[in-house]
């Protein structure tokens, strides 16, 4: 009864969230990430754009909200999806909003799943300082470094961001009461 009450919150929670994140006035707001670099990243409605080049797109870069045995954590999902076909021989994952980088994933032999390579980070303990930001009452913006190579050599780092409103924040953390 109440996984059916949680998946039902869940589904009526996520569009909520999505449409009610804040939107910023500029379409390529520029901001500076771990190790001082500046990453600029694409608005698109209240969120930001997918990240991607000739190569690949980010299809998704979201928060989950797990419980299990009763215990709540966070852990981020991800996935890439190729625009043509290629193979993957290492995705790279890190959180780099902060002052240090926090690596996620480090798959060293992606596969690919009906055209796309997912993958979820391991579980967060709502107490860890990696997940202080989801009781942060601002709007909060999560900045990820893709870094992925194929066989022949070549490599490329995309960078993609994720908005949360208050709003968003706190749905989240109701699922994980």
């Amino acid at each position: 009864m109440h996984r059916t009450r949680l998946k039902a919150l869940f589904a009526l929670v996520l569009p909520v969230v999505w449409l009610t994140a804040c939107a910023s006035s500029s379409s390529r707001p520029s901001t500076t990430i771990a190790g001082g670099q500046t990453v600029v990243l694409r608005r698109q409605g209240a969120g930001f754009k997918p990240a991607e080049n000739d190569r690949v797109i980010i299809a998704d870069a979201s928060l989950q909200a797990v419980n299990l045995n009763g215990n709540h954590y966070v852990r981020w999902s991800f996935a890439i999806r190729p625009k043509q076909a290629l193979v993957l021989s290492t995705v790279r994952i890190e959180e780099v909003s902060d002052s240090a980088p926090l690596l996620l994933v480090n798959d060293v032999a992606p596969q690919l799943d009906a055209g796309k390579w997912t993958e979820t980070a391991g579980l967060m303990d709502l107490s860890s300082t990696s997940v202080r930001w989801l009781f942060d009452p601002k709007e909060t913006v999560r900045i990820f470094r893709f870094t992925i190579s194929e066989p022949d050599g070549q490599s490329y780092v995309l960078s993609q961001g994720v908005q949360y409103s208050p709003a968003a924040k706190e749905a989240i953390r109701a699922m994980v009461k």
